[in-house]
């Protein structure tokens, strides 16, 4: 297993120390304009600028596949923390463990992408994990060899990605009680900061709400709107499995 961080506009990203901490190795995905601002472990060109996220998505899976590397960690380059949940509080690791632990039991499972909680949701979780019912972002474990597709253009590509998981594949696995720790997305400078204050969030919500209709609506978040869309009732239509 190896983790792959794609990083813009974040030079002073600690991570993949997280990472390196238990003995995973790191690898970080750069734009050519700002390879020479980065001090990181491991650094790899992706050969354009301004491309989208979904550009330096599909990079990374071609460079795995190319390579073998059949377990990666696809990390945002924000993360600053993952933990437990213990006795219904969330325990910090301080290090990627949990990766270990998911890995341990991701390879004698059939799923293509594995995920967790965001930390402050995670200490409410009753259930262990979820099978195709609850979406992730941010961080997830995936199996190159088992997604032979691309991500989706535009933003919302990780639930993109997901839904095509269980549509094309067996589907996903989220550990709820399992966490990672981060800003708030789109807040944190660098990255789709940008998109977000320009509100291309909301436009990508549209498009999910055409692409899943039946399946998603509108929801308050916060002080913006998410799409909620129905996995459950996407993978019972796909005659996948639901847990």
């Amino acid at each position: 297993m190896i983790c792959y961080i794609p990083t813009k506009s974040r030079p002073n990203t600690k991570t993949h120390k997280l990472f390196e901490k238990v003995g995973i190795q790191v690898i970080h995905f750069i734009e050519p304009q700002e390879m020479d601002l980065y001090d990181v472990p491991c650094k790899v060109n992706i050969g354009a600028t301004d491309q989208g996220v979904p550009y330096v998505r599909n990079f990374m899976m071609k460079y795995a596949r190319e390579r073998g590397h059949e377990w990666i960690v696809m990390c945002d380059d924000d993360i600053s923390d993952f933990g437990v949940v213990v006795n219904g509080r969330n325990k910090s690791n301080k290090d990627a463990s949990i990766w270990l632990k998911i890995l341990e039991k991701a390879k004698k499972l059939p799923f293509e992408a594995y995920g967790v909680s965001y930390a402050p949701y995670s200490w409410s979780e009753t259930k262990p994990y979820s099978i195709n019912k609850k979406l992730f972002a941010s961080v997830m474990l995936l199996n190159t060899k088992k997604i032979t597709w691309d991500y989706d253009n535009g933003m919302k590509e990780d639930y993109k990605m997901l839904v095509d998981c269980i549509i094309k594949g067996n589907g996903i696995v989220k550990f709820n009680q399992m966490y990672f720790s981060a800003p708030a997305m789109g807040s944190n400078k660098g990255g789709l900061h940008e998109s977000y204050e320009a509100g291309l969030d909301q436009e990508a919500n549209k498009i999910l709400l055409m692409k899943y209709n039946g399946f998603a609506k509108l929801k308050k978040f916060k002080d913006r709107y998410e799409v909620k869309i129905d996995l459950e009732g996407i993978a019972k239509k796909y005659g996948k499995q639901v847990k």
